[in-house]
């Protein structure tokens, strides 16, 4: 995967501190980089880390979600992205973009949850370089750039209280200056997307200019993630 910029945008003139990134990445090697997702996601090595509750707990709820998504999805990819396989792409593509600026990453939310596909959560979370939770949400099309999607599925988590759901799945992994943070309500968000178009720079213009994404600058951080995902 190739990051062609990561900027970070003022947001002084909305009147907030929220801190705003910018990331457009390309994904081109589609077979390499399920085979690498697929290494990545028979890993259970992190099982192994954690105490003996959680582990049983996860040893459980991973086990068919790794099975589902290895045979079921991620060996059926040649070289082109399928509809099934896209949101996760998308997932793993923007946690990597995120590990590069010194997030740390916690594993798939599938692998998390006691549901084989469809998690209904947020898709993946990293915890910043400034210990706050990232809580991600993913989008994929081939035909267009989701991102009104993304913005959207957030804004309406963040209503229903799905992050804070999340958090004794979470407290497992992130440390505890961030778990304190997010208690008291200081946590981020990621909107990944894949990106369809020439013009960038007006794409991810837009998304900063929506109504829905003003309503998530009085959190701590927010990225926006556009992904191009396309076969060389």
């Amino acid at each position: 995967m190739e990051i062609l910029s990561y900027e970070e945008i003022d947001s002084s003139s909305h009147g907030t501190l929220c801190r705003v990134y910018c990331v457009h990445a390309k994904v081109t090697k589609i077979n390499e980089c399920a085979q690498e997702m697929i290494s990545i996601i028979s890993d259970t090595s992190w099982i192994n880390k954690l105490g003996p509750i959680p582990k049983k707990t996860f040893e459980a709820t991973s086990a068919r979600t790794i099975s589902k998504l290895v045979n079921d999805i991620l060996l059926k990819v040649v070289n082109e992205v399928t509809a099934d396989f896209g949101e996760y792409l998308i997932s793993h593509s923007a946690q990597l973009a995120l590990e590069r600026n010194s997030h740390t990453k916690f594993p798939l939310a599938e692998l998390l949850k006691d549901r084989v596909s469809g998690n209904g959560g947020f898709d993946f979370h990293t915890e910043s370089q400034t210990q706050h939770i990232m809580f991600g949400e993913a989008k994929y099309s081939a035909t267009y750039t989701p991102k009104k999607e993304a913005i959207e599925q957030i804004e309406r988590f963040v209503r229903e209280k799905k992050d804070d759901a999340e958090l004794l799945i979470l407290n497992n992994f992130a440390s505890e200056t961030a778990m304190g943070k997010a208690v008291d309500g200081k946590k981020g968000y990621v909107a990944a997307f894949s990106l369809n178009g020439s013009d960038a720079k007006k794409i991810f213009q837009d998304a900063l200019n929506s109504e829905v994404l003003k309503k998530l600058l009085v959190h701590q951080e927010l990225y926006l993630i556009g992904i191009e995902c396309h076969e060389n």
